[in-house]
């Protein structure tokens, strides 16, 4: 029986387990395809999309992170921050370096899609600082994903000095990476923030530099597609033309980007310019004519195929067709002239939205951090106060210990001496009077020592004074009565002075103040003595058998005596604070 009850466990163990080793399974092998077959890794993601919603926490931010990188990596853009935010979130406080700068690369990724660069920016920064660059482990390929993003959001904003940093660390650490594709690459790109400077000896030599470790890699195809629009109109400007139709010849027949009627793919087209002023330094303006005209379709073209046209008419002298041009070249600027500047607006706004969003959160950070370091300190002086008082307390308690051993050392040896004495009194068989007298004396002086011991070990016992005179039977008695509703409550004198009685003997310190030298009136000082009872304002208002306003009016009598305070009030915890 214990044999197929542990068999009977382990097999609903694997069952249960069964789903799981499988989704754990599937998601192993979309990250194996991510980098090479990210298509793939995708349809494994999605086809696991309903598994993952009853999944724990850990497996479902897993999942999420890979199914981000697979749709990033196939080009589906993202339409919102809200999943990678929690991502990240969670990886801060769960993941590995690597882990954690995936998740802020990717959050990045989902606001460069989304328009919001500065938040991209932001997000690529974090994702640098993640990264444990000192590490064997650490992802360089990953580095370098997000420093060639920083460097587009940089090519954007017109920053070609911040653009060439980021391609520099984009080319170290993709060496590190040891992917010398991806190095070439982002060495061909630093011709654009080049561009934007102005630095033709810096555009060529990246070029030429970036075709030789092309035909390094034995990758003629790449190596001739360096000879763009930007490496040709170089020599163009230069008056190289013959070395510059040797670079057409060669760009056209092997880059593979031409189809058989000779046009370029569309989004080379800026190529057909360049070739036309080719042509119109040759003096061939038919064909530089017919190449611009092939911008025209091109939205984003217009200013650069009209400008292209109205050099064809200036340098044919056709006056109709130069100010029909002028014209249309002036149209297109102005129309290009507001597309930027729509974009830079939307841009600033960005910018303005991102900053003020850095501004509450550092706000919300300092005010944080100050009403965090308030709390400690609030937490700090009410520890000292707490051990102040705990040390005090201990210190009196100590004393306190001293005195009453003291106290009880002196009243046990006085009273050993009293026993002794009533001896020898008891003892005596003569009838010497003086020697009785003297023994008598003695006995007195003797009884009056343990009285004034016995009050002094009663004052230091404070503490449970109140405690036992307040279940000693005559406040019994006051109860039981209260309890009957019997009226008058208290209609005898020997109650009262019971009352008092007891209160003398159980609670001398107390009695000691309001029964001093006959201070207190008889009502006052039953006042005081049913207030210290514990008795409530209408339960003492029937045990005196008086009404409200002469209860308050003898309470403020008795507070006046003791207390020099002209209030009803505070009487009571005046009194408490004798045994406080």
């Amino acid at each position: 029986m214990k044999r197929i009850a542990y068999i009977a466990v382990i097999f609903f163990m694997l069952l249960s387990c069964g789903p799981r080793k499988e989704y754990g399974e599937a998601l192993q092998r979309a990250e194996a395809m991510m980098n090479d077959h990210p298509d793939s890794a995708l349809l494994i993601l999605e086809q696991l999309k309903d598994t993952m919603q009853t999944v724990g926490k850990a497996d479902r931010m897993y999942y999420e992170l890979l199914l981000a990188d697979a749709q990033n990596k196939t080009y589906v853009d993202f339409t919102t921050d809200s999943i990678m935010k929690e991502v990240a979130h969670y990886y801060d406080r769960h993941g590995s370096a690597n882990e954690r700068m995936r998740a802020h690369y990717l959050l990045g990724c989902s606001y460069r899609d989304m328009g919001e660069a500065p938040m991209a920016l932001q997000c690529y920064q974090d994702a640098v600082e993640c990264a444990d660059t000192a590490s064997k482990e650490c992802n360089y390929r990953l580095m370098t994903s997000i420093f060639g993003q920083m460097a587009e959001i940089f090519h954007k904003q017109n920053l070609p000095t911040d653009e060439i940093a980021a391609r520099k660390n984009c080319q170290k650490y993709s060496l590190l990476a040891h992917d010398t594709l991806v190095y070439i690459k982002s060495y061909e790109l630093m011709v654009k923030p080049y561009f934007l400077l102005g630095d033709t000896a810096a555009m060529k030599s990246v070029l030429e530099e970036a075709h030789n470790l092309y035909l390094e890699k034995n990758d003629s195809l790449s190596a001739v597609r360096t000879y763009g629009a930007a490496y040709i109109d170089l020599f163009i400007q230069q008056e190289r033309l013959s070395e510059a139709r040797l670079l057409m010849e060669e760009y056209e027949r092997l880059s593979g980007l031409f189809d058989h009627d000779g046009n370029i793919i569309p989004r080379l087209a800026i190529y057909n310019y360049t070739k036309s002023i080719y042509y119109m330094k040759r003096n061939q303006t038919d064909s530089a004519e017919a190449l611009v005209r092939r911008l025209i379709p091109y939205q984003s073209l217009k200013a650069d195929a009209y400008r292209g046209l109205l050099k064809v008419y200036q340098h044919q002298k056709n006056a109709d067709s130069i100010v029909k041009y002028a014209q249309l070249y002036e149209a297109a600027l102005d129309s290009l002239s507001n597309t930027r500047r729509t974009e830079t607006i939307h841009e600033m706004t960005s910018m303005y939205n991102y900053q003020r969003f850095q501004d509450q959160a550092n706000k919300s950070t300092r005010l944080a951090e100050r009403t965090k370091w308030i709390a400690i300190t609030i937490i700090l002086l009410l520890f000292i106060i707490a051990l102040t008082i705990i040390y005090h307390y201990r210190v009196l308690q100590k004393e306190r210990i001293h005195r009453i051993r003291e106290i009880t050392y002196k009243y046990n040896d006085t009273l050993m001496k009293y026993d002794i004495v009533q001896e020898e009194l008891s003892n005596l068989r003569i009838n010497d009077e003086s020697v009785l007298a003297d023994k008598e004396e003695e006995i007195c002086i003797l009884r009056k020592k343990l009285g004034v011991y016995q009050n002094m070990l009663d004052g230091l016992n404070t503490q449970s004074q109140l405690s036992k005179f307040r279940e000693s039977g005559v406040i019994t008695l006051l109860k039981s009565r209260l309890s009957r509703r019997v009226v008058p409550v208290v209609s005898e004198d020997a109650v009262w002075l019971k009352l008092t009685e007891q209160f003398s003997f159980l609670a001398p310190t107390a009695y000691s103040l309001v029964g001093k030298d006959d201070l207190l009136s008889p009502l006052e000082l039953r006042m005081c003595i049913l207030l210290l009872a514990g008795f409530t304002n209408n339960e003492i208002n029937l045990l005196l058998n008086t009404s409200p306003q002469n209860a308050t009016n003898i309470k403020a009598k008795a507070n006046r005596k003791l207390f020099n305070e002209d209030s009803a009030a505070s009487l009571k915890s005046n009194l408490m604070g004798i045994y406080s």
